[in-house]
């Protein structure tokens, strides 16, 4: 192991197979495009450092607010929690939200300026973000943002009974308050402008996003009633949709269908149905965002492409015309001739996922040398907020590299000895803690938050159930006696006796299990299993066991 001393009780590594280990046994970070630290964040919950817990978010993902209500959730299903026979996964998003409820401060870094500066086009996740980290760096930065308010889709392709604007707008000042200057009612328009903009800063950052719709050639399409679902989101959080609302058909399987569909029950709509060409499993949104979504009682029509739209003489939107599909194996969709049939609608919603601007996709062949990057969405076309995030903090790091000279980025791995994890045993019967919710009779007010979040108590109950993944447990050979207390007092099947070892150059660990005396060769612990109780520490009598804390640090390569 490559180490040097940091503290007392703390080494720095740059052993792969110290970062390989934080890969393998955090899966949830390992998981989250941020590799934000998790059970960091959640520890510090757990023991009621609200504000040491905000501090983990705000470093890593930058918008702990915005994420702990609407990030997509990649770290739940990889929680070891969540693993057959062992529960449900820990609700590390609700924490997330626990820790900007309860432990938002200010972030007050000392920043000492390097003279240089950047200019960010859009004020989404991915040029906040970008904005964030040059400005950590000691840039002066300038977001340009063609909407009235900073956020991008966050303040204007998400309703606010999921995002309210206020919770943006706290997660922006963070931003701003690094220095960082938003100019908003700027809109680029294409090549020229950006070219105009090189000659004023050191770098431009292209993270406009993708808001355009994409372009759906379906007959009669063009009837009144008929909209692209952000448009629809937008008009209705800017308060300019004033239509009556009867029958809503939604087409799509993402978070923006069920946005769509969700603030159509807002606005009275009568009878809502949500249509998808695949099935359920297909979606791309949580089951969390389909259980709310059907709890406010929206029909879903699935395996059900759209053939046309049926209109009256006055060209308005009557109806929509599907085909069922067929999944193959290969899980292509096949049209089942002569299947199709008839909805009746006043209002279709296409929200069939959104492009960037064509104006300026011809920006994507210029060259990060010339001074000119792409973030985001437009450049890796719609994804997640979680996604944008993690790619404005890998654009702003080439566009560091390029402008100060360095060599690059290295992960390092903090590694520190501690005695004792604080977890116990009870806490794995600690069922899922639910999300308090707004009632059903106040959903129907529009901006009404319907998630309201955990209490300071449910969120520390919640925590408990983490198990700790960044702790690693490991016995000393050389110092075992192998009498077996630590089996004796394992709650789980974790701590096993092994023969044919071999650590492959890889990393791993083979061997196989034995129960014969005679075949021992080392007594191990198995990461996957354990719990991080702590219990096989407190037994042995020969103090062989010890307890490590991972954590993974990036800094500049001089």
């Amino acid at each position: 192991m490559e180490t040097q001393n940091r503290e007392n009780d703390t080494y720095v590594s740059t052993e792969k197979l110290d970062r390989k280990w934080i890969d393998v046994n955090i899966p949830c970070s390992a998981a989250c495009p941020a590799m934000t630290d998790i059970p960091g964040y959640i520890q510090a919950i757990k023991d009621g450092d609200y504000k040491a817990a905000y501090h983990i978010n705000r470093k890593e993902n930058i918008l702990p607010g915005v994420l702990g209500r609407v990030c997509d959730r990649p770290c739940e299903p990889a929680c070891r929690h969540g693993w057959d026979g062992l529960g449900d996964s820990v609700s590390i998003c609700f924490l997330k939200r626990a820790a900007a409820d309860y432990g938002m401060g200010p972030v007050n870094p000392e920043i000492k300026s390097n003279g240089k500066k950047v200019c960010v086009i859009g004020a989404g996740p991915a040029g906040l973000t970008a904005a964030n980290d040059l400005a950590l760096k000691g840039y002066q930065v300038t977001i340009l943002e063609q909407f009235d308010q900073p956020g991008g889709m966050l303040r204007y392709g998400i309703p606010q009974f999921r995002l309210p604007y206020d919770v943006v707008a706290e997660d922006v000042k963070s931003i701003t308050d690094l220095g960082v200057t938003i100019i908003t009612n700027v809109r680029v328009e294409d090549v020229r402008d950006i070219e105009k903009l090189r000659k004023d800063y050191d770098a431009v950052i292209l993270a406009g996003g993708c808001a355009n719709p994409k372009q759906t050639r379906i007959p009669g399409i063009d009837s009144k009633g008929v909209y692209w679902g952000l448009d629809f989101l937008i008009a209705a959080n800017r308060e300019e949709l004033d239509i009556p609302l009867e029958r809503v058909v939604v087409i799509g399987g993402g978070f923006t269908a069920v946005d769509c569909t969700r603030m159509s029950y807002r606005l009275e709509a009568k009878n809502i149905t949500l249509a998808y060409r695949r099935t359920k499993d297909d979606m791309y949104v949580g089951a969390h965002e389909l259980e709310v979504m059907e709890a406010e009682g929206i029909d879903t029509l699935f395996l059900a492409s759209p053939v046309s739209m049926i209109s009256n003489d006055e060209g308005i939107v009557t109806g929509i015309q599907f085909i069922h599909n067929s999944i193959n194996e290969d899980r292509s969709i096949t049209p089942i001739e002569g299947s199709e049939f008839v909805v009746e609608a006043d209002t279709v919603i296409f929200a069939v996922g959104q492009e960037a601007d064509e104006k300026i996709v011809e920006t994507e062949t210029v060259e990060l040398k010339h001074g000119f990057s792409i973030a985001g969405d437009f450049r890796n076309g719609s994804s997640t907020v979680i996604e944008a995030v993690a790619d404005g903090r890998k654009v702003a790091r080439e566009v560091h590299i390029k402008l100060s000279g360095i060599k690059g980025f290295q992960d390092t791995i903090h590694i520190s000895e501690v005695k004792d994890t604080g977890r116990k045993r009870d806490y794995d019967f600690i069922p899922v803690q639910p999300m308090d919710t707004t009632p059903m009779r106040d959903r129907k007010i529009k901006n009404r938050e319907v998630e309201t979040g955990y209490s300071k108590e449910k969120s520390i109950t919640e925590a408990k159930r983490c198990y700790l993944c960044h702790y690693n447990y490991q016995i000393d050979i050389s110092r075992c006696i192998y009498c077996l207390a630590c089996i004796d007092v394992m709650p789980v099947d974790c701590i096993k006796m092994a023969k044919d070892i071999e650590v492959t150059k890889d990393g791993n660990l083979n061997y196989v299990e034995t129960k014969k005396w005679s075949e021992v060769e080392a007594i191990t612990i198995d990461n996957d299993k354990c719990i991080r109780c702590g219990n096989c520490v407190r037994a042995c009598p020969v103090d062989c066991i010890s307890i490590s804390k991972y954590k993974l640090e990036t800094i500049e390569k001089k």
